[in-house]
């Protein structure tokens, strides 16, 4: 591998100036470090690129092909694949946003946060690109931005809570994963506001992806699933608050999250899910929680995470693990197919790319760890013909507060909301 003489931050400056005119997808862990995330990930005009609509199969396909492949490949799945793989029906109109998005390279760049080096992976041909003067395309201001749109108002989104907690008493569901949906006009350039997002708001698995017509910027907290050396390991994430203005006040919040009897039932409802969908495709006995309701703390937010992990059964295609896990159950609720199903009776549009998944295949012929790698897309945002949506929400119990479960939401807009120009 050829070592270069950038910085992470002067890495994605190039690579954002590059993304003016090129093809580029980052995957970035912003130096956080969760989980064992410490890379920052990109390629440069991809040697193939797929979108696939409308057929699973051929999605499954084209991601188990790119899955046993020498090239590395980074990928989007919408959440309507997955609510296709689990045979639920919709009463939405389809998006513009495909099952897969997939792009293919023969190359990358990496820096490691825990080294301080970056290198080039794979084939370095395209070292020239990133050596050139970078072009200023990051204005420290933002463009002026009209108000935000939401499809639900605060009053629909209480009585949609109050919907949920009658299903939960009738045996339907136990918990269920309501969400809103925003959408802003989007005046400035993507990579302006994705810089924006990434030095305010860094998060482990922060994405820039650039496609044929849209692209997608994330600053998701939660890995959905790692396959490393014949492991798989979930991450899912249940019980957020905001961190504070002074180390009492966070200190407060932290304790607020830790104590709480409805995020701990929240989260051990979708660590017995995981379970369950794990032990699809693990070994049998293996499955085991490494992790329960720990706290952790991002730059703005607190999160209780728990970590599941089992020994994969051998010969599982990546297929498989999609057929038993996806969609996430932390952004579905419990239990998952009944719930699925009431999300789509209550939630107000398909939820496209929000709520699905952001990932990467690593061969092992990178000289890098070789991995698949999944996030959740959640705090992610799609700008298409100029304007950006991106859903927030929670996950609805018997004893949940409306109120507070819209506040929920208020806090887990803010900061796409602020990388866009708007204040919250």
């Amino acid at each position: 591998m050829r070592e270069i003489d950038l910085s992470a931050d002067d890495l994605v400056a190039r690579l954002l100036s590059l993304a003016e005119t090129r093809q580029v997808c980052i995957l970035d862990s912003c130096g956080v470090g969760h989980k064992g995330s410490h890379l920052l990930m990109a390629g440069v005009d991809p040697i193939e690129q797929i979108s696939i609509a409308f057929e699973p199969e051929l999605a499954l396909a084209a991601l188990d092909s790119a899955a046993a492949g020498s090239n590395a490949a980074i990928f989007t799945l919408s959440y309507d694949l997955g609510r296709l793989l689990q045979n639920v029906g919709t009463r939405h109109e389809p998006t513009s946003e495909p099952l897969l998005f997939l792009a293919r390279f023969s190359s990358l760049i990496v820096h490691d946060y825990s080294t301080g080096k970056t290198v080039l992976a794979g084939d370095p041909a395209i070292a020239e690109n990133l050596l050139r003067d970078s072009v200023d395309i990051l204005r420290s201001e933002s463009a002026k931005v009209e108000p935000p749109e939401s499809n639900f108002t605060r009053a629909n989104y209480l009585d949609a809570v109050e919907t949920i907690k009658e299903q939960i008493r009738s045996g339907n569901t136990y918990q269920t994963n309501l969400t809103r949906q925003i959408s802003v006009d989007a005046s400035d350039a993507p990579n302006a506001i994705f810089h924006r997002l990434r030095r305010d708001h860094p998060a482990p698995f922060s994405a820039f992806l650039r496609r044929p017509d849209s692209t997608v910027i994330s600053a998701s907290p939660e890995r959905f699933f790692r396959i490393e050396d014949g492991f798989i390991s979930a991450s899912p994430i249940k019980g957020t608050r905001p961190r504070g203005t002074t180390p009492a006040d966070d200190q407060r919040l932290r304790n607020e999250l830790l104590s709480s009897r409805k995020d701990r039932a929240e989260n051990t409802m979708i660590v017995d899910l995981l379970r369950n969908d794990l032990g699809r495709v693990c070994e049998f006995g293996t499955v085991e929680v490494e992790s329960l309701c720990e706290i952790e703390e991002l730059p703005s937010l607190f999160h209780m995470v728990s970590t599941i992990r089992g020994r994969l059964k051998q010969d599982t295609k990546f297929s498989d693990m999609l057929r038993a896990l996806f969609p996430c159950g932390s952004i579905t609720g419990a239990p998952k197919i009944s719930t699925m199903r009431i999300i789509d009776e209550i939630e107000r549009t398909a939820r496209g790319l929000s709520m699905g998944a952001i990932g990467c295949f690593i061969p092992a012929s990178f000289g890098i760890s070789e991995a698949i790698d999944l996030s959740v897309a959640i705090r992610t945002m799609v700008i298409r013909d100029g304007i950006a949506t991106f859903n927030v929400g929670g996950g609805i119990v018997i004893d949940s507060n409306p109120e507070k479960e819209w506040d929920e939401t208020v806090v887990k807009s803010k900061a796409l909301l602020n990388s866009l120009g708007i204040e919250v």
